[in-house]
């Protein structure tokens, strides 16, 4: 410790701008880079992801449970962790199991990308076939798939229809 530094009971620097575990320049550097308000990648956790999975019927493995078994035998479900996307923001990566993974993949990426939802999926150098990257989509993204969701006319709310018109336009004609 330099001549003249004030330390307390934890032996840490407590010079106003100097040392301390905020700032040395050795934390500093270990620290991610700051994102910009306008970002194009939010960070994700994937505990998030896993609630936005939960009404989907499929179970949340663990990576162990998974890795040994041959596809025919792993148990229809997924995996989540985090990592680091190249930008520096923490995402995180979705990996499918079971006989059909690929399909319940594409189950998993349709409602993740639902404008309610709010997910992007993507993909990201390094993951197997069956994995993907996921984050929270940005308010331009949202804006686009608002803007592409189909709209119910005008007057044609679930309310003012009746049984009679719902299984005529379902081409199923009523008894009486």
């Amino acid at each position: 410790m330099p001549q003249g530094v004030e330390t307390g009971e934890s032996g840490m620097d407590r010079s106003p701008g100097g040392g301390g575990a905020y700032g040395d320049d050795q934390t500093a550097s270990r620290r991610p880079p700051v994102q910009p308000a306008t970002a194009a990648v939010r960070p994700t956790r994937s505990h998030t992801v896993a609630q936005a999975l939960t009404g989907l019927g499929a179970e949340r493995l663990s990576q162990y449970e998974v890795e040994d078994l041959p596809a025919a035998q792993q148990p229809d479900g997924f995996t989540l962790r985090d990592t680091r996307h190249p930008s520096g923001v923490v995402v995180a990566i979705l990996a499918a199991y079971g006989p059909d993974r690929m399909a319940l993949l594409a189950r998993f990426r349709a409602h993740l990308e639902k404008p309610t939802v709010g997910y992007s999926v993507g993909a990201l150098d390094g993951l197997a076939e069956h994995e993907v990257m996921v984050r929270r989509a940005n308010a331009d993204e949202l804006r686009s798939r608002r803007a592409l969701a189909p709209h119910a006319p005008a007057g044609t709310s679930p309310a003012s229809r009746t049984r009679s018109e719902e299984l005529a336009e379902a081409g199923q004609v009523g008894l009486f």
